[in-house]
């Protein structure tokens, strides 16, 4: 891992990444109640909901070890965290306002079987500018899943080989799996930024 991950804005990230894969996971996860049994659809919402408390846990523990990190100094450093944040801010409105926009056309014309492919859509697309702005190919492999995932839903829809409810149940526990594997990917960071911590006094959980 990067000695300028061992930084306390990259710290918060890290845990702010973790809090919003926990709620995401959650989010996606609960589509599998809409097209699948109840017996099956209630134990995805469980597992997927015991990772997402694990995420939550572990970014609470990052952001109480935070304090004990450097914080970067000089023009460089001030500057590529300036960009980091305006780039995140800036992709992650732009994902909602176009999210919005999307649902609004379906509804008015009544295509209600194509929000889940079509909001995985965005948000799978969402995640190619994140991995250039933060210089991370896992996003680009998420982005390729999620938009697979979401095309396959309106191919089924579409033919009608599928109702709509199990392709919006089968579409969200794609996503579901992908801000699992995001929320993954935070604990590898997470634990080589508390290895990085002085070894008295800190658990990396």
């Amino acid at each position: 891992m990067q000695n300028g991950l061992a930084t306390r804005p990259a710290a918060r990230f890290a845990a702010i990444g973790l809090f919003l894969m926990a709620f995401f996971t959650l989010l996606w996860a609960s589509w599998s109640l809409y097209g699948l049994p109840v017996a099956v659809g209630v134990a995805l919402v469980v597992i997927f909901s015991v990772l997402a408390v694990i995420f939550v846990i572990n970014g609470v523990q990052l952001l109480r070890s935070a304090g004990r990190l450097p914080v970067p100094t000089g023009d460089d450093a001030n500057r590529r965290g300036r960009a980091l944040r305006i780039g995140f801010s800036v992709t992650f409105a732009a994902e909602a306002v176009i999210i919005g926009v999307v649902c609004a056309l379906l509804i008015v014309n009544g295509a209600y079987a194509y929000l889940a492919p079509a909001i995985a859509l965005v948000v799978g697309l969402h995640f190619i500018p994140l991995g250039f702005i933060f210089h991370r190919t896992i996003d680009f492999y998420i982005a390729g899943w999620v938009v697979a995932w979401a095309l396959l839903g309106f191919w089924l829809i579409n033919s009608e080989t599928v109702a709509a409810p199990l392709v919006a149940s089968i579409v969200g526990i794609a996503a579901a799996c992908s801000t699992t594997a995001y929320g993954v990917y935070m604990l590898r960071i997470k634990r080589a930024i508390l290895a990085a911590l002085p070894q008295s006094g800190h658990t990396t959980g």
